[in-house]
Parts: structure tokens; C-alpha cells; sequence
């Protein structure tokens, strides 16, 4: 009995170890920072399609982390988008998971306070699923 247990929980850790190994390969990390990279690589709560996802969306909302240095137009532009961006992931991903790798992109004190004005811009914004265009984008 112990051989059998021994045995499964070897072979899980393998099989677990393996996807870990097997994501950069088949997910492009290029452009996303290298901790978010790793923390979405080495969660072992998201498959292999909630990683491609997750990284797609890490891409744009990164773009927030420079908010204080553009326009007040620019800034507006990329609240949209980031809404957009949230609401087209939400359609695959949960909101949780979402949240998780907000909360590892904006981390540092610094980034929260452009986070927090894009989100604040975003409550301005009126968006309605037939505005939305997700096509393609997750």
C-alpha cells in the first residue's frame, strides 16, 4: 500500500512538474514582466489555457504601469481599453484568477497609484457588451 501511494504522489509531482516545464514552450511570455512570467507560470491553479489567456492579458494591462506619463487623453484611452480587455478575458477566465495576476503586475506602492487612477477613469467610462468587440483578442 505504501509502494502505491509512494508511487501516485511521485507521478502527480512529475505530471505537475512537467506542465510547469512544457508552459514556456508553448505560451509566449515575450512582453510580459519576468515575475508576473513566473508567477502565471508557476501557479499551479491555472491550465495550460489559463495561462495563454492570463499572459495576453498581463500584456495589456501592463501598459497601466506608465499611466502618470501620458496625455490626460492617453490616459482615458487606456482605461477603455483596459476595461475592454478585463471584460473580453472575464468571458474565458474568472474574475478571480484576474484578480490574482492584477495583484502580482501592481504589487509595488508606485504601480497601485496608477492602477487605482485608471480605475478611477474606468468608473467614468459607460461600456455595454454591445460596445465591446472581443473577437480575437483572448
Amino acid at each position: 500500500m505504501k509502494k502505491r501511494v509512494c508511487f501516485l504522489f511521485i507521478l502527480s509531482t512529475t505530471a505537475l512538474s512537467s506542465c510547469q516545464l512544457i508552459s514556456p514552450m508553448i505560451t509566449d511570455y515575450n512582453g510580459v514582466r519576468r515575475d508576473v512570467a513566473t508567477y502565471i507560470n508557476s501557479n499551479l491553479l491555472f491550465s495550460l489555457k489559463d495561462r495563454e489567456i492570463l499572459v495576453n492579458y498581463a500584456k495589456g494591462q501592463q501598459k497601466i504601469l506608465i499611466a502618470d506619463r501620458l496625455s490626460p487623453t492617453a490616459q482615458q484611452n487606456l482605461a477603455l481599453e483596459r476595461a475592454e480587455g478585463r471584460y473580453c478575458a472575464s468571458q474565458h477566465i474568472s474574475l478571480k484568477k484576474l484578480n490574482l495576476v492584477d495583484h502580482q503586475i501592481f504589487a509595488l506602492p508606485e504601480h497601485q497609484a496608477n492602477w487605482q487612477h485608471i480605475q478611477n477613469l474606468q468608473t467614468q467610462i459607460n461600456l455595454t457588451p454591445e460596445n465591446l468587440n472581443c473577437e480575437g483578442k483572448f
